[in-house]
C-alpha cells in the first residue's frame, strides 16, 4: 500500500504544516481547502496527532469535493465516513 502523502500527491493535493489558529474547547487537527487543493495539519496539534491518519482523512474530503465519492448529506455521517477512511487507509490516530 502506498503512504497516503503518495496518494495525496496523485491526487495533485499539496500537504501543508500549518498554524491553523485557536479553536477554544474544540481541536482541529486539520483541514481540506479545495483551492489549491491543500491539506493542512495543524501545526498546534504536533506530537499529539497521527500525520498519516489526519491526511488521509482529509483526503476523504478531497474525494468528496472532485465527485469520486457522493457527498453525504449529514456533516456527521460525512465525519465519520471520512474517519472511517482514514482508519482503513493509514490505521489507528
Amino acid at each position: 500500500m502506498r503512504g497516503v502523502r503518495a496518494i495525496a500527491a496523485a491526487y495533485g493535493v499539496r500537504v501543508e504544516l500549518a498554524d491553523l489558529g485557536d479553536w477554544g474547547s474544540t481541536r482541529l487537527i486539520a483541514e481540506y481547502d479545495p483551492d489549491g487543493p491543500t491539506i493542512r495539519v495543524n501545526r498546534r496539534e504536533l506530537p499529539h496527532v497521527a500525520i498519516e491518519h489526519a491526511i488521509a482523512h482529509e483526503l476523504y474530503h478531497h474525494r468528496e469535493a472532485i465527485g469520486e465519492i457522493p457527498r453525504l448529506r449529514s456533516r456527521v455521517d460525512r465525519e465519520r465516513a471520512a474517519d472511517d477512511f482514514a482508519l482503513a487507509l493509514a490505521g489507528p490516530p
